[in-house]
């Protein structure tokens, strides 16, 4: 999930000798839709409850696993203020921040970096 206030996004600090964060969200189970998914994620992770209402979808990438799995990644935005945040998960993660987009690029994958740049470079053009 981009959950995005301003210029600021909201990421995960990873666990872990190295920097590293990561965006709220986790794997969709069969049953679920990418959306649902994302929902059920952010309140085990982080306390957040959100609605279908309150997010909007943005972005899908598809990646090739070293096995040759095809895994979608769905990303999904909300601009919700968002408050009283508890970090759920702390065997996975350290902190929960609110980062300029810029200072936070450099510490997702790959693949996140792309969509929040992607986000971000969309919404410019779109205010000007």
């Amino acid at each position: 999930m981009l959950a995005i206030q301003d210029s600021t996004l909201l990421v995960l600090e990873k666990v872990g000798p190295n920097k590293q964060y990561t965006l709220p969200g986790g794997v969709q189970k069969k049953w679920e839709t990418g959306c649902h998914a994302l929902i059920r994620e952010t309140e085990e992770e982080i306390g957040v409850e959100l609605n279908v209402k309150e997010l909007s979808y943005f972005l899908t990438k598809r990646n090739i696993t070293k096995d040759r799995r095809e895994v979608f990644k769905h990303y999904f935005v909300t601009i919700k203020k968002i408050k009283n945040l508890h970090l759920l998960e702390p065997e996975k993660f350290k902190s929960i921040l609110w980062i300029h987009w810029h200072e936070a690029v450099q510490y997702l994958d790959k693949e996140d970096r792309k969509a929040v740049k992607k986000y971000f470079k969309t919404t410019e053009v779109k205010t000007l």
